[in-house]
C-alpha cells in the first residue's frame, strides 16, 4: 500500500467543517466557537458545513451529509476536512462520497470514533493518507484552549513534510467529564497518564490502519475496509466489558482480518474503570500469546486526552525491545 499524501497544511489555509454523523454544533454552541477559535487562532481559515448546525439523531440525511462533505472535496480552496464530532451513522454516507475527487486533490481528512469509517473508506477507495486525530468540538472545544500535546501533535503532523517519528506517550492525562456549555469553564483535572505495555514482544512494519473497534466490525466485509494484510491495526473501544471486546475482535477474526497482521497497537479505554483495564490486557494477553506479532497496549489514542493525530496508511514500527511506536513515513508532502 503506497496511499497518496495531501499536501502539508500552512497558514491561511482553509478547513472545512463536516458533521458526517451526529450533530455538532447545536449540542454546545459555545463550545463549538471556541473550538473554532482556536484553529483561526491557529492561523487557518475555518469554513463551517452545510450541515453544522442541523439537529436530530443524524447531522440530515445520508445524502445531505454526503453533500457538505463531497462539496468540500471538490472545493480546491479547501485543504483539510475536520469532523465537528462522532456519533452512529457515519457508514450510511460512504456509498455516496466522491472518491475520485480525493485521489484527484489528495486533502486533509481528520477525526476518529464513528468517523473511522470515512477515515478508512477514503483509504481503500481513494488511495489517500488520512487522520486519526482530534474532532473540533471535543478536542478543540476543550476550555481555556486545546491540550498542548494534542494541539503540537495535530500541527507538527499535517504541517511538516517529514515522519512523526516516535509516538511519545503523554505524561498526564485526564478522563474529568464536565457538561459541555454549562460546566466547561474551567480547565480539566489532570491525572498520570499509565506507561503502554507490551504483551507480546517483537518488531512489527507496516502501514498503521484502522480506528474505533465498534466501527470497523461495521465494516468488516465491505468495499470500505482497507486490506489489513501486513498492516499494524490500531484499535480503541468505548466499551467496558471484555466480553463486549471480545465479540468484536472474534467478528474480525472469523472474517480472516487479524490473520495476517504485522502487529497491534491498543489504545485506553473511553473513561474506562482502572479494573476493565486490568482485565482487558489479561485477556488480550491470553488471547494474543501466540499471534508471532507485537501487541502493545495502553495507547493513549482515541477517546483519549491529550490525544495524537495518527497517519492512516503510513508506515509505523513496533519495537517491543526499545519499547517504541515509531512513524517512518512523512504524512504530508
Amino acid at each position: 500500500m503506497h496511499p497518496a499524501r495531501p499536501p502539508s497544511l500552512r497558514p491561511g489555509d482553509v478547513i472545512g467543517v463536516i458533521s458526517p454523523s451526529s450533530p455538532g454544533a447545536p449540542v454546545a454552541p459555545q463550545r463549538f466557537r471556541r473550538a473554532t477559535d482556536a484553529l483561526r487562532g491557529m492561523g487557518f481559515e475555518v469554513r463551517e458545513g452545510a450541515r453544522t448546525w442541523s439537529t436530530g439523531d443524524s447531522a440530515g440525511t445520508p445524502q445531505e451529509r454526503a453533500a457538505e462533505i463531497n462539496g468540500f472535496l471538490r472545493d480546491p480552496e479547501v485543504r483539510a476536512v475536520i469532523a465537528t464530532i462522532g456519533g452512529y451513522t457515519c457508514n450510511a454516507v460512504l456509498p455516496l462520497i466522491d472518491y475520485a475527487a480525493l485521489r484527484q486533490d489528495p486533502k486533509i481528512v481528520i477525526g476518529y470514533s464513528d468517523i473511522t469509517a470515512l477515515l478508512l473508506a477514503c483509504v481503500a477507495k481513494s488511495e489517500v493518507v488520512t487522520f486519526h486525530g482530534p474532532t473540533l468540538l471535543a478536542e478543540f472545544g476543550e476550555f481555556p484552549a486545546p491540550l498542548p500535546y494534542t494541539r503540537d501533535s495535530f500541527c507538527e503532523v499535517l504541517s511538516r513534510p517529514v515522519a512523526a517519528g516516535p509516538l511519545r506517550q503523554p505524561s498526564e492525562r485526564t478522563d474529568q467529564f464536565l457538561l459541555w456549555d454549562a460546566e466547561d469553564t474551567r480547565a480539566r483535572a489532570p491525572e498520570t497518564a499509565p506507561p503502554r505495555l507490551w504483551i507480546t514482544e517483537g518488531r512489527a512494519d507496516g502501514p498503521l490502519l484502522g480506528g474505533n473497534l465498534e466501527t470497523l466490525s461495521v465494516l468488516a466485509g465491505t468495499e470500505y475496509l482497507p486490506d489489513l494484510r501486513g498492516a499494524v491495526l490500531l484499535w480503541e473501544t468505548c466499551a467496558t466489558s471484555v466480553s463486549r471486546v471480545d465479540q468484536l475482535l472474534t467478528q474480525l477474526g472469523m472474517l480472516g482480518l487479524t490473520d495476517s497482521l504485522a502487529g497491534m497497537i491498543v489504545g485506553q479505554g473511553f473513561r474506562a474503570p482502572p479494573e476493565f483495564e486490568g482485565a482487558l490486557h489479561a485477556h488480550l494477553a491470553e488471547r494474543y500469546a501466540d499471534c508471532g506479532f507485537p501487541v502493545v497496549v495502553g495507547a493513549l489514542v482515541g477517546h483519549s486526552d491529550p490525544m495524537p493525530t495518527l497517519p492512516l496508511g503510513c508506515r509505523v514500527v513496533l519495537d517491543s525491545a526499545r519499547g517504541s511506536v515509531e512513524v517512518i513515513d512523512a504524512a504530508v508532502r
